[in-house]
């Protein structure tokens, strides 16, 4: 025998483990285990190891209990706060479109009634007004990458959240 059919032997037993295996698969292993002692005694460590896993009770100290349930909440209440923060950022958006529509027509047509009463060219007063209306967004984008780390780290979370579940007791 190959080594190659021992290493495809030991996955299907541990994928046996698992889950069920083809028919096709099940139907080479079990001849393969009849032939190979080696790996008929592997897949009975495997079936004994499995059972006496199952057979052990896992509990958990309280300590491991308190701070796995503070870290559920604590994740839970940054994830809430994720998601207010998400709605507030769309509706910040949907109203901040909207008002620079409005000025950017408010604008451009002003910008025309003063080319046309000082005498200058469009040509020179519309990328003005352009430049004028996007360099408050070139501003922002150009801080956000300056400083792209959040504000609120999960240290800060985690406090507010301890200080949060002080309340409530």
């Amino acid at each position: 025998m190959t080594n190659h059919e021992h290493e495809r032997a030991v996955d299907l037993i541990t994928l046996g483990g698992v889950e069920d295996i083809p028919s096709p698969d099940s139907a080479w292993l079990e001849s393969h285990l009849a032939l190979c002692s080696e790996c008929a005694e592997y897949a009975k460590a495997f079936e004994q190891t499995g059972q006496l896993l199952r057979s052990v009770a896992v509990t958990a100290s309280p300590a491991l209990v308190m701070t796995t349930q503070a870290r559920v909440r604590t994740r839970a209440t940054y994830l809430q706060e994720q998601r207010f923060r998400m709605v507030l950022i769309a509706i910040s958006f949907c109203i901040g479109a909207m008002s620079s529509a409005v000025s950017v027509w408010l604008w451009w047509r002003f910008g025309g009634w003063v080319a046309q009463h000082v005498g200058l060219s469009s040509a020179i007063v519309e990328p003005g007004i352009l430049l004028f209306l996007l360099l408050p967004a070139i501003v922002i984008a150009g801080l956000m990458l300056a400083f792209p780390h959040p504000i609120f780290e999960g240290s800060l979370m985690l406090a507010l959240a301890r200080e949060h579940e002080g309340d409530k007791r």
